[in-house]
Order: structure tokens, then C-alpha cells, then sequence
């Protein structure tokens, strides 16, 4: 669902005041932050220093960035590849990320406390991402994360895991040993649904993978079976799709990637009580029907169709469903689907995979680490960390290792408190 921009998104570009910019020189803000910055689409993001906003709005809350998820949709926006989404410029990415709460507004709904471990998820359009030191973000999108859970870990988990979740619990009713189709593309939505699926729901996955090295770690996931793309070589994967399905139909398709999979995928999933599923964050029903798919589907199979085979594959394109768990009109089961999927984490069930870190200062590179596919999983910003590359892997604080002689210091300390 292409999202729409609402006068009060627009007007949060001079809460932003980055340098620079026409709307600085408000009384009470000072320089204070460090973020990632798009001031022209198709172009680097810049690092730039941006100034604070010092009075919050009522159903505010401020949050100090710890890590920031830089999914594929992020990407695409700084690419310019979705120019109907009319993103505000200049632009913040990022609308995954944790940290800790250092203010809240006057309205505290969920009884926050300064200090709190959270997790943040806002409007991919929103000019206020996440790829900066300290956030302002709405009361409604940020929940409490336990000391059980790394915070690194769970800036990837809300948006994948939570549409899953949000998709085969209300949506899908999916049981013990259901069959569905999965497609999977270089970062974590396809992934978090394949985790789920079998992690949680023990139904028996068939994925379909855009690279090899995707291919590797899904089977690691516990996937049925997987089928991987080769070179968008669409007949080779629809042969390789129908090898692995045999004569069963799937009860579902849930497409992660977009690029017509779904046209090509509804030959395996059951025409009568099945159901195609898009949770690509650009998918746009209205065009969805008549889009050409990026293959032509084989002219053999197509002679070979029963009337009714062909009546019931049109009905399931015809009534494609489309999930985005932001944009899910009920607050409350949106607020419930991430708790849920946090309590998930904390008993172990469901587990966010991080194909790679990088600080903030290494963004660029990290934005071309996933657009050359190099990426299985999710790729995270550490916006804390300064330039130093070794930082990348050692912070949840707490878990980092002292050298030598800072070990034998904390022992003595130790032994003197006890």
C-alpha cells in the first residue's frame, strides 16, 4: 500500500532543522546530533549535525538511538525508486530502531520511565527516522524491551516478525504442518515470516530465495524446502518451484519481494481455500491485476489447464490481500503484534538474524552492501559508535569482554565490594 503524506508529517520538516536548512533559527534548539541525511534522492546520505528540539509535544517521547535496522525499503526511498511516494526532503531513513527513552512527553500512556530499553518503529516516510543519535517519535509506536533481549538484536524484529505474525494469526488462521510459499529477498521480511512460520507455527515452509547464500541460511531456519532464483531465470524457477510442491498445493503465498512472484506462485497454491499475500511495503493493488510480471509464465502449462483450474487462479489474484503492520488501522492490535513478538524473543521462540553491522559513519556503505544483495538478513546501523569499525559488534554495553588488565581490575574491584 503506497502511503500518503499527511499535513502533520510535512510540518515536522522544521522540527528537524537540519543544517542548513530554511527552517533553523527557532529559540530553544540548540546543535545537538549527529544523523544520516538524504537531501536528494539517487544521491549518498551525508552526515550531518542537526539540531534538538527541546520542548517535546504531549504524546511524545525521546529516545536515544542505539541501533538503527536499514531495511530494503529505506534503500529504495534513497535510491529515488519510488518517486510516487513524494518523500519529504530533507530526509532521515530509517523506521526500525532501539535504544533508551531520555524524555517523555506529558501524555504516558504506556507508563514509560526515562532509561527504559525500547523499541521504535514509525512511518518509512516519516523525514524523523531512525539514522540519528537522539529520535522524537510518537508514545504509540515505541515499547519497552527487557534486559533478556540485545537491544541490537531487537531493532530487526518488529516490522518482519510482526507482519508475520500480524498476517498468519488474524489473517491466515495457519496451523501445525500447513503448507505455504514463502518469498525471500535480501533483507529480513520473507526471513522473519520463514522463522515464524516454522519457529512458532511449525507449518512446513517451501521458500523461494533470491540468491544462493539466502538459500543457505533459510535451510538453517528449518525451511521444508528451498528454491532459489538464478539470474531472474523465471522458467527455470517455476520448474524448480513445481519439483518442489509435487502434486500439493500450498494454503498460502506470502510475498516478501514483490517483482510479479505472485503471479507465478498462484499455480501452487490451493484455488479454492487459498490465499496470496503481499506484504511488500510498495505494493499497489490498484495495479496489481493488470502489472506485466517480470516472466512469462510457460506456454505449455497454460494449455494444459482445466477451465476451472484457470476460473479459480483468477479469483485468487483478484483478491490479493496487502499487510503493513504500521499502517494496520487498529492501534491496539498493531501495539499488541509488537509485544507480542517481543515477549516471542524473550522465550526464545523467534530469533532476528543480522547479516551485518556498521556505524554510522560507514551508512554509505552499508546502503551498498544491500543494494549489491550481499546481505542475508538484516543490516543494522550502530549510531552510536564512532568511527572505529570494531565497535560494530561489541555493544549491547554490557556484553562487551574488558582487555586483560581491565579483566584483572574488575576482579579486584570485586573481591574489595565483597
Amino acid at each position: 500500500m503506497i502511503r500518503t503524506l499527511t499535513p502533520q508529517i510535512v510540518s515536522k520538516l522544521c522540527e528537524i532543522s537540519l543544517n542548513n536548512s530554511k527552517c533553523g533559527g527557532r529559540s530553544g534548539i540548540r546543535w545537538a546530533h549527529r544523523a544520516a541525511v538524504l537531501r536528494e534522492a539517487g544521491k549518498p546520505v551525508v552526515l550531518e549535525t542537526v539540531k534538538k528540539v527541546e520542548k517535546l509535544k504531549n504524546d511524545e517521547v525521546r529516545v536515544k538511538v542505539h541501533y538503527c535496522s536499514l531495511n530494503t525499503t529505506d534503500v529504495k526511498i534513497i535510491a529515488g525508486k519510488h518517486a510516487e511516494l513524494k518523500v519529504p526532503l530533507p530526509f532521515i531513513p530509517g523506521h526500525e530502531f532501539s535504544g533508551e527513552i531520555v524524555d517523555i512527553g506529558k501524555d504516558n500512556p504506556h507508563h514509560f520511565n526515562r532509561g527504559d530499553r525500547v523499541v521504535v518503529m514509525n512511518d518509512l516516510q516519516d523525514p524523523n527516522g531512525g539514522l540519528i543519535s537522539e529520535a522524537v517519535v510518537k508514545n504509540r509506536d515505541v515499547w519497552t524491551v527487557p534486559q533478556s533481549v540485545p537491544l541490537r538484536e531487537m531493532a530487526v524484529l518488529p516490522y518482519g516478525h510482526g507482519t508475520a505474525l500480524l498476517t498468519f494469526a488474524l489473517h491466515c488462521n495457519l496451523k501445525e504442518n500447513d503448507l505455504v510459499l514463502i518469498t525471500a529477498g535480501p533483507a529480513g521480511m520473507g526471513l522473519a515470516a520463514i522463522d515464524l512460520a516454522v519457529s512458532v507455527y511449525k507449518a512446513k515452509v517451501i521458500a523461494v530465495c533470491d540468491t544462493e547464500s539466502s538459500s543457505d541460511l533459510v535451510r538453517s531456519k528449518g525451511a521444508h524446502k528451498v528454491v532459489s532464483m538464478t539470474k531472474n531465470n523465471f522458467s527455470k524457477l517455476y520448474k524448480n518451484v513445481q519439483d518442489a510442491m509435487g502434486d500439493k498445493k500450498a494454503k498460502l503465498a506470502y510475498d516478501a519481494v514483490g517483482k510479479g512472484l505472485l503471479h507465478l506462485l498462484t499455480d501452487f497454491v490451493d484455488p479454492t481455500n487459498g490465499q496470496l499475500i503481499s506484504v511488500d511495503p510498495f505494493f499497489n493493488a490498484s495495479k496489481f491485476a493488470s502489472e506485466v510480471p517480470e516472466y512469462e509464465r510457460p506456454k505449455r502449462k497454460e494449455k494444459d489447464e482445466k477451465p476451472a483450474e484457470v476460473e479459480g487462479k483468477a479469483k485468487l489474484l483478484q483478491n490479493v490481500r496487502h499487510f503493513d503492520l504500521y499502517e494496520y488501522p487498529d492501534v491496539d492490535t498493531y501495539r499488541q503484534m509488537i509485544a507480542d513478538t517481543i515477549e516471542m524473543r524473550s522465550e526464545g521462540m523467534i530469533a532476528g538474524h543480522i547479516s551485518k553491522v556498521f556505524p554510522l559513519s560507514k551508512v554509505q556503505q552499508a546502503i551498498e552492501f544491500i543494494q549489491q544483495k550481499q546481505c542475508t538478513g538484516k543490516v543494522l546501523i550502530d549510531v552510536q559508535c564512532p568511527d572505529e569499525e570494531d565497535c560494530a559488534d561489541g555493544k549491547d554495553k554490557k556484553d562487551k569482554k574488558p582487555k586483560e588488565g581491565e579483566a584483572k581490575d574488575e576482579e579486584k574491584k570485586k573481591k574489595s565490594k565483597d
